[in-house]
């Protein structure tokens, strides 16, 4: 700053001031940094309890589905105090190789982790070690129907630690081998590339989504950690790859179209620069071969087409075969007759993507007497059970296409199958999975690892529940029905009868129209019969006259001797001008109806009876009348006593109808009738006939 044109002399306590001002800016400056790196910190550090969370949780799930397995045998055997059989044996020492894999994998991350993975290096041709690796896969690839190719090209030396790099190998060849169908093809190349070999392993698989390549090779991630992921797995398998091919120099890396396949890279070096000299033996190596089943367990167990074809369980009829067995799509469901699809009283639907798990509980289930049948997942799960139709579905929780969760939904939205129970069979043993499994709708929950007898407890429990809920509901039905069609069309007590309609019986006022007809003629008839004779007349003319109101959406109100009262709008409730049209309707058949009775009736020697109708339209109480002994539902008000003083009004062969009827009506099919005076009513009643041979035309004009 200048005063007048020379340089400001600064005081000392404004040189003070502005170091004081300078310091707390940066110190600010510095706070703001370290603010901005510990919630960074703090966010990578969520994301990292996150991600161990979701791991443990994957861990966890791995681990209870081969203890169940391994368990279950174990405790049938020892409640049957009788050795396992050959099956049994087979399933519990899979799964305990699996067990054993899994923990290896963790305590070799563990020692990674902790620098105590000390390896030794020795000299290997690798093309004789992949050679060798490969063999051990040709069955299983043989069994599953999908083509193995070796391109083995000779190698300079490559310094390995057999014993490590050889998990290397085994988890890219059952990545492989899990993600490519039958008829697929796994080709294994290696081929020298300057100072390096290169090991390819490529599948024509599922592929890996583009969003899910950069954490492919992550500690604490999958590659799909959805419920409906395509295959079991903990994660660690392709961490494990990463960390033991650096620790050999090396480099992997994944190049993948989703749908297509999927290509792993294995770089090595050649030669022993890049190794520590004191981890370097010139001994040559050899593949342990011993160490091979426990490496190949996840590969095992699952039946092809032919074996499974071959292992029906024996409960189960021999035209109802499993759709994890034949089902593959639509066309061969909608192929198997017709006699087969008929589910027996007990069929019990199991879904599981695990053959071992799907063999142990439908042999818990078989032994106690019930039909089973499997699917592989909640896709084929849904199709069988549309085909089926199961009296129970046990599915698992992850499976691939579509998860148990998805399959529940599935089950309710389906109008059929929406009252099946469904038990969740999972090794998420948390509150969470729980809460959303009730909400999807699951009725039942078991927790992996679980015992023979609580599986049968609560499908024991589930099927006892739904049989007593069928039982009452065809209780109410039967109730229902023997109610409602007394006085109701057989549309409507279907309706009422599936709960698709909801009829409020309690009295309430209602607009509605009143249909009241009579013959006359019968009364003298009746003193020329037999009382027998009469009644079967009698009888013969209420059923065809039931049958036309019926036919119309009516609801026959009472009978008094030959008389008919019959409502319109209720308890269904429909529109006035609706209602007039359904009445006109169903008197036009009444009367035709009687007049072909008069004809066979009068075959009979029986004199002819003519048909004369009253109709009002107006608002009455309607509804349930009476005691705890006996109700009717009827009708009560000046409406019901207008429409029978019309009817007694009417002259015969006609239909007499009110004003507020006449209004729906074209004027030129109707004639004023006389106005009537009627009794308990203070206005004079306007009313209008209705020729019955007018009655197709004005049927014709009335106003929907």
């Amino acid at each position: 700053l200048r005063q007048m044109h020379q340089p400001r002399q600064w005081l000392a306590d404004e040189i003070d001031l502005a170091q004081a001002v300078a310091a707390q800016a940066a110190i600010a400056v510095q706070q703001s940094r370290l603010y901005q790196k510990t919630r960074q910190q703090a966010e990578q550090l969520l994301e990292l309890d996150r991600q161990k969370t979701e791991f443990f949780q994957n861990v966890s799930h791995e681990f209870r589905t081969p203890l169940t397995l391994t368990i279950g045998p174990l405790e049938s055997a020892v409640a049957q105090q009788q050795g396992l059989n050959l099956e049994q044996s087979q399933i519990a020492l899979r799964n305990s190789r699996r067990l054993l894999r899994l923990v290896n994998q963790l305590l070799d991350l563990q020692r990674l982790d902790a620098g105590r993975m000390q390896p030794s290096f020795r000299p290997c041709d690798l093309r004789d070690f992949t050679n060798q690796v490969i063999d051990t896969f040709r069955p299983y690839c043989e069994k599953k129907q999908v083509y193995l190719i070796a391109h083995l090209e000779p190698c300079p030396l490559i310094y390995l630690d057999i014993e490590k790099f050889d998990k290397v190998l085994y988890n890219l060849l059952s990545n492989a081998m899990k993600f490519t169908p039958s008829g697929g093809t796994i080709t294994v190349t290696v081929a020298p590339a300057g100072n390096h070999c290169q090991i390819r392993v490529q599948d024509t698989g599922i592929g890996i989504r583009a969003d899910q390549i950069p954490h492919l090779f992550e500690r604490f991630r999958q590659a799909d950690g959805s419920a409906s992921r395509s295959y079991e797995g903990s994660g660690l398998g392709l961490a494990l790859v990463k960390e033991l091919v650096e620790m050999h120099g090396g480099q992997v890396t994944v190049e993948s179209v989703y749908g297509e396949g999927t290509t792993f890279i294995v770089w090595l070096q050649t030669g022993t620069t890049h190794l520590p000299s004191d981890q370097v033996l010139e001994i040559p190596a050899e593949l342990e071969h011993s160490r091979s089943a426990v490496e190949l367990a996840d590969i095992e167990g699952e039946p092809t087409f032919s074996q499974a074809s071959e292992n029906l369980p024996a409960a189960m009829p021999s035209g109802a075969v499993s759709p994890s067995l034949q089902i593959t799509g639509a066309p061969e469901l909608e192929s198997l007759p017709a006699a087969h699809i008929t589910a027996s009283q007990n069929t019990i639907l199991v879904v599981d993507d695990n053959a071992d798990m799907r063999g142990y509980v439908s042999g818990v289930l078989q032994q106690a007497g019930y039909q089973v049948i499997t699917a592989r997942n909640g896709a084929e799960g849904f199709m069988s059970a549309q085909v089926h139709r199961p009296q129970l579905v046990l599915t698992d929780l992850m499976m691939p296409l579509v998860s148990g969760l998805e399959l529940i939904e599935m089950v309710r939205q389906d109008e059929d199958l929406k009252g099946t129970p469904l038990v969740l069979v999972t090794a998420k043993a948390d509150e969470e999975t729980r809460i959303e499994g009730a909400e999807k709708g699951a009725d039942g929950y078991l927790s992996k690892p679980f015992n023979a007898r609580e599986l049968l407890a609560e499908v024991r429990n589930l099927l006892a529940l739904k049989d007593s809920e069928r039982r009452v509901a065809e209780l109410n039905t039967y109730l229902t029905e023997s109610v409602l069609k007394r006085f109701l069309p057989p549309s409507l007590v279907e309706k009422a009868a599936r709960g698709n309609l909801a009829l409020d019986l309690r009295p309430e006022p209602r607009m509605i129209t009143v249909l009241f007809s009579d013959i006359i003629g019968f009364t003298q008839l009746s003193n020329t019969l037999r009382s027998r004779r009469v009644a079967e007349l009698l009888n013969e003319y209420l059923t065809e006259m039931t049958h036309a109101i019926f036919e119309h959406g009516g609801t026959v109100d009472k009978f008094m001797g030959d008389a008919i009262l019959a409502i319109f709008g209720a308890p269904e409730e429909i529109s006035p001008n609706e209602q007039v049209k359904r009445a006109i309707a169903a008197a036009q058949q009444m009367y035709r109806t009687l007049d072909k009775l008069n004809e066979r009736w009068q075959a009979q020697g029986i004199s002819r009876v003519q048909f004369r109708c009253g109709i009002h339209q107006g608002t009455a109480v309607v509804g349930m009348f009476g005691g705890t002994e006996r109700t009717d539902y009827t009708a009560i008000g000046p409406s019901v006593n207008i429409a029978a003083r019309i009817q007694e009004a009417a002259e015969p062969d006609t239909i007499l109808v009110s004003a507020a009827v006449a209004d729906y009506l074209d004027q030129h099919t109707i004639t004023k009738f006389s106005p009537l005076e009627l009794k308990g009513v203070d206005e004079t009643v306007l009313t209008f006939s209705i020729r019955i041979d007018h009655l197709d035309e004005a049927g014709e004009k009335v106003e929907g």
